[in-house]
C-alpha cells in the first residue's frame, strides 16, 4: 500500500484483493459513473451488481494464477481510480493488455501518473511469464491521455479506422505500445 499527497488530497494506492467483494457495490458505481459521464471508455452500459461481482471474481482469480495485476486508488475511502494489466494468452502470453480509469475531479493531478508507474512495477515483479510489450487503446480524441500515455514511453504504432462507436460517430482506436 502507498499512500501519497497529490493536489492536497491523501490518496492510498493498494492492490485489490479478496476484501473487495464486500465493496463490490461500491466498485460497481465507480466504473459506472463513467458510463454516466460518457467517458472516452470502451464500456457504455452499466455493469449490474451481479456482473460485477462475476468481474471482480474472475479479476481475483487471475491475480492468483499471476496472470493479472490490479490496484485501486482512494481518497476518504472512496475509489477514485484504477488500472490494471491483464496477459495475454498462448502466443501472446508475453503481452500485457494495459489499463487505467481515473474518477472526474482527480484528473490531471498526478494520479494517472503514479498509477501507471506502480502497475508497471507491479507487472514486471508478479506476472508470469513476465510482460515484453505493454499494449493499451485509446480513443484519439483523449489528448490528455495520450500525453500521459507517451510521457511514459509508449509509442503510437496503429490507428484503426471506425473501430469505436461515439457519440453517433464512429471514431478510430490507437493502439500504443510500450
Amino acid at each position: 500500500m502507498i499512500t501519497k499527497i497529490l493536489d492536497n488530497k491523501e490518496i492510498t494506492i493498494r492492490q485489490l484483493s479478496k476484501s473487495d467483494l464486500e465493496k463490490v457495490e461500491q466498485l460497481r458505481d465507480f466504473i459506472n459513473s463513467f458510463v454516466d459521464e460518457d467517458a472516452q471508455i470502451i464500456i457504455n452500459e452499466k455493469i449490474s451488481l451481479k456482473g460485477e461481482e462475476k468481474w471482480l471474481r474472475d479479476k481475483l482469480e487471475y491475480i492468483k494464477k499471476k496472470k493479472a495485476v490490479f490496484l485501486v486508488a482512494e481518497h476518504n475511502g472512496a475509489i477514485i481510480g484504477t488500472t490494471g494489466i491483464d496477459s495475454r494468452i498462448w502466443r501472446q502470453s508475453h503481452i500485457g493488455e494495459f489499463g487505467i480509469t481515473i474518477k472526474k475531479g482527480y484528473r490531471g493531478i498526478g494520479l494517472g501518473t503514479l498509477l501507471m508507474k506502480e502497475i508497471i512495477k507491479l507487472a514486471k515483479r508478479e506476472l508470469k511469464p513476465k510482460p515484453k510489450i505493454l499494449r493499451l487503446t485509446v480513443f484519439p480524441t483523449n489528448k490528455a491521455a495520450m500525453n500521459l500515455y507517451k510521457k511514459l514511453g509508449f509509442r503510437i504504432v496503429a490507428k484503426v479506422p471506425r473501430q469505436i462507436q461515439y457519440k453517433g460517430r464512429l471514431i478510430s482506436e490507437v493502439i500504443m505500445l510500450l
